[in-house]
């Protein structure tokens, strides 16, 4: 996987600009930042970084140091782990509005996974220094912290129940329906999901065979269509009926 420079842009030399209002707004996206004033979410785009990745760059690897935290502006992010025998298994992908490597802001120490840009992304870089100063004097955002951190340690613990007693089928079925979800797409129409079949297996621990022959006995009922590096639901109830 190739370790590419990413593009940097000091916010303070933008601040300002048209861009400001809508990157603030997307920073208030994120649970951490959501109940900001606008004088201190300015102060923490005035003293981050923007910095720009191409698809397929990888942001950081498994541990490197850990002294900031970042949130997805733009684009989407995949979290991985890798093994000694070169194995890489995929833990989550994150889009606008969420925040990662905030592990690193608490304790300052090296980076427990590997991040990925799974599209062209824009990220906020938050330094820990910056982050700790905002926490002296807003405590309630470190409740906030403790609530991410709680939200990402039940979705690990639902997952490992998920690997250890729902078979492929149940699981591919649930992981679709989250992320149609979680893209906030009306109810009304049919949920397009940019996800590939081969990081849709990997999502679940299926191989690139079992996967796609699901899929595709889905596509042919019609719960589904599949396009472009994308996967379009367009029967939800059959699909929750398989979970």
């Amino acid at each position: 996987m190739p370790t590419l420079r990413p593009h940097v842009t000091n916010h303070a030399a933008a601040f300002g600009m048209p861009s400001s209002t809508s990157r603030r707004n997307l920073l208030r996206n994120s649970p951490l930042f959501s109940h900001l004033e606008d004088s201190e979410a300015d102060e923490i785009l005035t003293e981050a970084l923007i910095t720009n990745y191409p698809e397929g760059t990888q942001i950081f690897a498994k541990g490197d140091p850990g002294d900031s935290m970042m949130a997805v502006l733009h684009g989407r992010v995949v979290i991985s782990d890798s093994f000694s025998d070169g194995r890489q298994v995929l833990l989550t992908v994150l889009r606008e509005g969420d925040v990662f490597g905030e592990m690193a802001l608490l304790d300052g120490r090296e980076r427990s996974a590997n991040a990925t840009a799974a599209a062209e992304c824009e990220l906020l870089v938050v330094r820990r220094d910056s982050f700790l100063s905002l926490l002296k004097h807003r405590p309630d955002v470190s409740m906030d912290l403790m609530v991410v951190l709680c939200e990402r340690l039940r979705r690990t613990n639902e997952q490992v129940e998920d690997f250890a007693f729902l078979g492929l089928e149940r699981r591919i079925a649930k992981l679709l329906l989250r992320l149609a979800r979680e893209t906030k797409q009306s109810a009304a129409s049919p949920s397009r999901l940019k996800i590939s079949q081969r990081t849709l297996g990997e999502l679940v621990g299926g191989s690139r065979e079992r996967t796609n022959k699901l899929l595709q006995n889905w596509k042919r009922a019609g719960i589904i269509a599949i396009e472009n590096g994308s996967i379009e639901i367009r029967d939800t109830e059959a699909l929750a009926d398989l979970v």
